[in-house]
């Protein structure tokens, strides 16, 4: 008897993972900002194909970017974690990188040191790109 409610159990979990119902833990779904803030290049992948903008604003929950829940753009949230592989998931993948998002970005890099992504972004830099960053607001 006791075998057969766990065979039970187990056949009524996996008959609701296909329809987003785990009994074990709640699991919460990411924007395309939190996926890129956590490092994951498969959920990116997945949300974009999936009809997510990558040049749109999301929120990104606190504790994964910073103290506070912040609303960034996907490539906000990858420069914001220093990861050059994120951000050339998104560019190649849609994000628009012109002149002015590049200025954006590379004073936002400049100004938390994400070295590895300065220096991504440099490389890519539009040929009419401002670098002066004195009105440029950062997400953090």
């Amino acid at each position: 008897m006791p075998g057969a409610l766990l065979i039970l159990a187990t056949a009524v979990m996996l008959l609701g993972l296909p329809f987003g119902i785990d009994p074990l833990w709640r699991v919460e779904p990411l924007t395309l900002a939190e996926a890129a803030a956590l490092r994951d290049n498969g959920e990116v992948m997945r949300l974009i194909a999936a009809g997510e903008d990558p040049n749109k604003a999301g929120t990104v929950r606190a504790e994964l970017l910073r103290n506070d829940a912040l609303l960034v753009t996907p490539l906000e949230a990858a420069v914001g974690i220093d990861r050059p592989d994120i951000i050339e998931v998104l560019l190649d993948n849609g994000a628009v990188l012109d002149a002015m998002s590049w200025t954006h970005l590379m004073c936002f890099a400049a100004s938390i040191e994400a070295d590895e992504a300065v220096e991504f972004l440099e490389q890519r830099r539009p040929a009419d790109a401002a670098t002066a960053c004195d009105h440029v607001q950062t997400p953090w």
